[in-house]
């Protein structure tokens, strides 16, 4: 009888599946991730955004019906032949109306009395018909709700309390998302005025506007309403891994036992001959030696190879990673840290600092830094230094290279990712200073938290770990960015002095993009600063520029500091236009779309400064002088500008709030445009005051803030009132006076203003007698 044939049972697994299952598995699944991704998702994301929608939609009508029955009430009320006041009418709820004939419409009128705002509602009506209702603050600072309707002989004024319309805004469904109500008047910024947000967010905020009135209505879904809108993307990975199975399947069925040997392969394995082995990693070190007797090769055998050499640490590195036992308090000021580079502020210095802001960032929940320098001789070494630091807390960073600060500031405002960073730089400083500006979470790192700095380098709690480096290079954003920002006419035809800073390569190349003829002055970087110091706030700094706009009959000048946050400006004629000068005109320029705003300026600024912004309706707010307190105050109050007379300038209006003296000359030559007129002119057009220039008088740097104090309790100033925000600002009717002690350098700052020059003389001088009688040494300059 035939003997049965031993056929092996097939495995259920062998290893020549396990490389067609993954590149099946990998076409399956990454089929289904790509189609979940960019079919089903978007889908779905467009359901949602659909649904969002018409609930916003179905909001804005709610309330529309609102404002539609009270626009029926209104026009019931008759008003009084003579001014007067009803409070409670029955026809609007909770009401209270004022008539206002032709001749009282102005602020102050009525009681309450009318504001700036109220006035030019009311103006409004009588020159244009009835208005759409207005939030408005009261002197309460409350929100009322408001509606003007003209009269024969006047103006009919109604007001609601909020309340009203938030009985309103209760019935609205707020179960399938947060809502948003806001109100924005053409050409403003929306201001919220109610949310109720209780919900995480599962989507897109979408928004409709409320018929009659300014309001708009976002709506964003919770996770619930998201999720009751899309549609499920299971199943496509269930067919995937039905596919996937399937798959398994058929290479089971096909593909042999024997795992599918290569035909080189299968001809070594009958045979029985050995298969050469690839060559491998040590063998690229050893290679094959001729066949010898086992005598020779014994004799012949290699001596043991020498060790490779060590690569030696640079003397830097060393330094590195000495132990800083020197870290001198005096750098650490108000709000930046500052000192002579090399000395005071050196490797070792930027190595542990860097190592104190990645763990201070790790513990804020930050984990990248961005990192920018300015042109300074020693900024690129400290660098290096700070971000050597940065990586070996653990933190990451990025290099932005040799920018301007308004550039590391920019990065930081629109990073999604990252909001902090440390800018190499010392500003106005000659060049052997050197320092570090700092904003950690959006915010400038100052004062309190400059000192609390000082202690985490000097300890040993600092973290370890290893970071990421990489570089990039953001500077056409932030052109582009201002590009699509300022609308100039023309070409107009300026001179840019960037004083060898950082600014020399960006700043011409952002004016030729707007549009206008550049002449570049001293645009090469070169951290020695051989024409002038990087300091445009000193006159003498500025008469090259000013020489260079006359000859080339320029229509502006702009001189910018060493880093590019400070700016000062010369007319077509030569005058220097002073920052709060500027100031001046962008406040009259913010405030027509504005009104109301705050404007925030430093107490060196002129008293005309804050008279403009009172007259043109804004709130101005007097500061401590120094880029780091004036961006927390701006955070703090909601102001759409702040400047102080050094040439920091500081615009939230379509900007981002920082101090950027380039954009600030940017939307000065777009003011000129809108006028069509030239800076002399704008400048003709402010209040005239006669004032100096800042005064520095040199002091000891231990000495400075001391003398300050002195002066407050010792100083002698019959009939004036003494302001100490910052300093000692002795206002007179006439004039004022200011001495403050310097932040960034071993100076005492002076300034004075007054109606005419005999005041300005008088004042000037019973300030320097009262300095006199403190310190014989101080004496002010001759002017």
């Amino acid at each position: 009888m035939a003997e049965q044939a031993n056929i092996p049972r097939k495995p259920l697994w062998h290893s020549g599946m396990t490389l067609p299952a993954l590149l099946a598995a990998a076409l399956w699944l990454g089929g289904a991730h790509l189609l979940t991704t960019n079919v089903v998702n978007k889908h779905n994301i467009d359901r949602v955004r659909q649904a969002s929608q018409q609930k916003a939609d179905e909001y804005a009508r709610q309330l529309q019906g609102f404002f539609g029955q009270r626009q029926q009430q209104l026009a019931t009320l008759k008003p009084p032949q003579v001014s007067a006041i009803r409070t409670g009418t029955s026809a609007v709820t909770q009401a209270s109306v004022q008539y206002f004939t032709a001749d009282q419409l102005h602020v102050g009128a009525g009681s309450p009395p009318l504001n700036f705002a109220l006035v030019d509602l009311l103006k409004r009506s009588k020159q244009e018909g009835s208005q759409k209702p207005e939030f408005l603050r009261d002197d309460n600072n409350q929100w009322q709700l408001y509606s003007a309707r003209p009269e024969a002989d006047g103006a009919l004024l109604v007001a609601q309390p909020f309340d009203v319309f938030e009985r309103e805004l209760a019935k609205l469904d707020s179960v399938s998302g947060n809502i948003q109500i806001a109100q924005q008047f053409p050409d403003g910024p929306a201001r919220p005025l109610w949310n109720a947000s209780t919900h995480s967010t599962g989507g897109d905020t979408t928004s409709a506007a409320v018929a009659g009135s300014y309001l708009k209505v976002s709506f964003t879904p919770s996770t619930t309403f998201a999720a009751q809108h899309r549609v499920p993307a299971l199943w496509i990975y269930c067919v995937a891994a039905i596919g996937l199975l399937a798959t398994v399947f058929a290479l089971w069925k096909l593909v042999p036992a024997d795992g599918g040997a290569a035909p080189w392969e299968k001809g070594g394995r009958r045979g029985g001959s050995t298969v050469k082995k690839g060559l491998s990693k040590q063998d690229l070190g050893h290679p094959p030696q001729p066949k010898q007797s086992t005598s020779t090769m014994v004799a012949a055998a290699p001596s043991p190879a020498p060790a490779a050499p060590q690569a030696e640490e640079s003397s830097a590195r060393d330094l590195m990673r000495t132990p800083s036992t020197e870290i001198p308090a005096h750098v650490f000021r108000a709000y930046d840290i500052r000192g002579i580079a090399g000395e005071e502020i050196n490797e070792p210095f930027a190595y542990q600092l860097g190592r104190a802001l990645g763990t201070i960032a790790l513990q804020a929940g930050q984990k990248l830094l961005l990192v920018g320098r300015d042109g300074r001789n020693s900024s690129e070494l400290l660098r290096d230094c700070l971000i050597e630091g940065i990586l070996e807390s653990g933190c990451n960073a990025v290099d932005l290279g040799l920018v301007p600060s308004p550039v590391l500031y920019f990065a930081c405002a629109k990073g999604k990712n990252a909001n902090s960073g440390v800018m190499v730089a010392a500003s106005h400083n000659p060049a052997e200073y050197n320092g570090f500006k700092i904003v950690m979470n959006g915010r400038p790192l100052a004062d309190e938290q400059l000192r609390e700095l000082h202690g985490i380098m000097q300890s040993v709690q600092i973290s370890s770990g290893k970071g990421s480096h990489s570089a990039q290079d953001i500077s056409a954003a932030y052109i582009d960015e201002i590009f699509n920002d300022v609308a100039l006419a023309g070409q107009p035809n300026i001179v840019i002095d960037a004083g060898n800073g950082a600014t020399s390569r960006l700043a011409p190349e952002l004016f030729e993009q707007l549009g206008c003829a550049v002449e570049p002055l001293y645009c090469d970087v070169d951290g020695n600063f051989p024409n002038h110091a990087p300091d445009p706030s000193r006159p003498e700094n500025l008469q090259d520029l000013i020489a260079a706009v006359k000859s080339e009959n320029a229509d502006l000048g702009i001189a910018l500091d060493g880093d590019g946050d400070r700016v000062t400006l010369i007319t077509g004629s030569g005058r220097i236009v002073w920052a709060d000068q500027l100031v001046m005109l962008l406040a009259r320029d913010i405030l027509a779309r504005n009104p109301g705003s705050d404007i925030v300026f430093d107490v060196k600024s002129s008293r005309a400064l804050a008279d403009l912004v009172t007259q043109y309706g804004g709130r101005p707010i007097m500061w401590k002088t120094g880029h780091a307190p004036m961006k927390t105050k701006m955070l703090e109050t909601g102001a759409l500008l702040g400047g102080e007379l050094s040439g920091h300038i500081f615009i939230k209006d379509r900007w981002y709030g920082f101090d950027d003296g380039i954009y600030a000359a940017a939307r000065i030559l777009e003011i000129m445009a809108l006028r069509e007129q030239s800076l002399d002119e704008l400048l003709d057009s402010l209040p005239q005051m006669v004032n100096t220039p800042e005064i520095l008088l040199p002091v000891a740097e231990q000495d400075k803030f001391a003398l300050i104090d002195r002066l407050r309790s010792e100083g002698k100033f019959d009939g004036a009132d003494l302001n100490t925000i910052d300093g000692l600002r002795i206002e007179f009717a006439d004039g004022w006076g200011l001495v403050r002690a310097s932040n960034t350098t071993a100076a005492l700052t002076l300034r004075f203003e007054a109606d005419d020059e005999a005041a300005l003389a008088r004042i000037r001088e019973q300030v320097a007698s009262q300095l006199h009688k403190i310190d014989s040494a101080l004496v002010l300059p001759a002017g």
